[in-house]
């Protein structure tokens, strides 16, 4: 009971000094945001730069009288598979249901390895998740009849509304829209849509049995440890798919599963943009844990005259402790929400959806885990020679 009350009087005693805390609320705050961008950055080695750091995309150069079907890919992708150092593929697909519809299957666990419509372009929303869920293009509109079933949204498709399809036999099926994507690239003249490959097959055989299913892209990694930025395997097996000579290019270009646009692969930058990447993560992350032991010290530094006071009234040392822990974790934490909703701010005035793309929750774990919780050890650090120095030298050093 008695720590509980050094602890209420350590956050209500933080608060009097208005003018010092503000200020050290608004370093915290930005500390958070700091640590935030850095620890978001290296998580994209899991969502957006995937590919970019050990893969490749390979696109089907579809054309209105030439495309890939899904056999050709799938054909492919079993000849890619039994090449040397190649981790996972991803196949994506697509369809046409009219004149005006494209629709295209996504995995929502690879989703990321789909460049022209991953969930950092979500403009609003989310991205997939559910079953039934739906992306769709900004702006999408239905402009014709779209012959065997119907949809009873509106003209322009609104986050929130349902797609309704019913086709010659009743058959039901909807969709939620959840996220519109950025998505000016796949089909411009159609509605996208983007539903999980389940959702897809299911449209597909219930309404569109007779429509041919294509090929849009297949993504490829290759095997090796990506948060390793010691390691050569990654780098040794992009080298073996970096020139026009070598067993991939051979695939694509052999004309048997289609027509491809060969992957534009650099295995070198791969490498140093790997290495560059590691070491900026490492700046930010040990840089937030320096100035978080710092600004702990500055606390602790400006309550030396109420250490000797509260020293000089008979408080132990574990008392005055907790005392300045409830100050500083007080202001840390206060720091890291102002901090963390700037960064949602800035998100809504770019009209960018921060939960499909940097505020992860392993990110926010990390920024709290070095803004928040770093306090304890950092500030026990910081007073541990002024718990021990006599009350005497400290209203002296006042």
């Amino acid at each position: 009971m008695a720590t509980w009350r050094l602890i209420k009087n350590s956050v209500r005693f933080a608060f009097r000094a208005k003018k010092r805390w503000l200020t050290f609320v608004v370093i915290f705050a930005f500390l958070s945001a700091f640590i935030t961008f850095f620890a978001g950055t290296f998580n994209q080695y899991a969502t957006d730069d995937l590919l970019e750091q050990k893969g490749f995309y390979i696109k089907a150069q579809n054309t209105p009288s030439t495309k890939v079907n899904a056999s050709q890919a799938e054909a492919l992708i079993d000849q890619i598979e039994d090449l040397e150092g190649i981790e996972t593929t991803a196949l994506f697909r697509f369809f046409d249901l009219g004149d005006y519809i494209r629709v295209f299957g996504v995995e929502p666990e690879n989703s990321w390895m789909f460049k022209p419509a991953k969930p950092s372009l979500i403009r609003d929303g989310r991205y997939i998740s559910d079953p039934n869920d739906v992306v769709i293009s900004t702006g999408s509109t239905i402009r014709a009849d779209l012959g065997t079933f119907s949809s009873n949204v509106s003209a322009t498709l609104h986050i929130g509304e349902k797609i309704s399809f019913v086709n010659a036999v009743d058959t039901k099926f909807e969709l939620n829209v959840v996220g519109e994507i950025n998505d000016t690239i796949n089909a411009p003249d159609k509605l996208r849509m983007f539903i999980s490959d389940d959702d897809f097959d299911y449209l597909h055989d219930n309404f569109a049995a007779t429509t041919p299913i294509y090929c849009e892209s297949v993504a490829v990694l290759v095997v090796g440890n990506l948060y390793n930025p010691f390691s050569d395997e990654i780098f040794d097996t992009l080298v073996l798919y970096d020139e026009p000579a070598e067993p991939l290019f051979t695939l694509v270009n052999s004309g048997t599963f289609g027509s491809w646009i060969p992957p534009d692969i650099d295995a070198e930058s791969i490498k140093k943009q790997r290495a560059t990447d590691f070491l900026v993560f490492i700046f930010g992350i040990v840089g937030g844990i320096l100035l978080t032991i710092l600004y702990n010290f500055l606390i602790v530094w400006f309550r030396r005259r109420e250490v000797a006071v509260l020293r000089a009234m008979g408080y132990e040392k574990g008392e005055i402790r907790i005392n300045l822990m409830g100050e500083s974790l007080t202001i840390s934490f206060v720091g890291y929400l102002i901090g963390i909703l700037a960064i949602l701010i800035y998100f809504w005035i770019q009209q960018m959806a921060f939960n499909n793309y940097l505020l992860t929750w392993t990110t926010l774990l990390i920024s709290f885990s070095i803004v928040v919780l770093l306090t304890i050890p950092g500030l026990l650090l910081s007073s541990l020679s002024f718990v021990r120095v006599s009350p005497v030298i400290l209203f002296k050093a006042r």
